[in-house]
């Protein structure tokens, strides 16, 4: 459960970037081109995530950083998952006419 608990993290930082940090967009067009992709940044909050879970727990150790990487890609998928599914989700609400 509590990988489950940490991808659910993964998916927070990346909705917040992608949809609610506004201060950051309009910067550079790589960041631009970043933030509209939920691989992408999913794969940023993956191993951003990894990092802020292992040092809250005050578990860093330097050979375990090697699965920051993996949980990067770990989370890129989750959140294309999720993001996809919330986009179906989405257009399946009817729009106010």
């Amino acid at each position: 459960m509590q990988s489950f608990s940490e991808l659910m993290l993964c998916y927070g930082i990346c909705f917040g970037l992608m949809n609610k940090v506004d201060f950051i967009r309009g910067k550079h067009p790589f960041v631009d081109k970043l933030l509209n992709c939920a691989y992408c940044t999913g794969f940023h909050a993956g191993w951003l995530s990894w990092l802020l879970v292992h040092l809250a727990s005050w578990d860093f150790n330097p050979k375990a950083a090697l699965y920051a990487p993996l949980w990067g890609f770990a989370s890129g998928v989750f959140c294309y998952f999720v993001d996809t599914l919330g986009q179906l989700a989405e257009s399946w609400v009817r729009k106010p006419e």
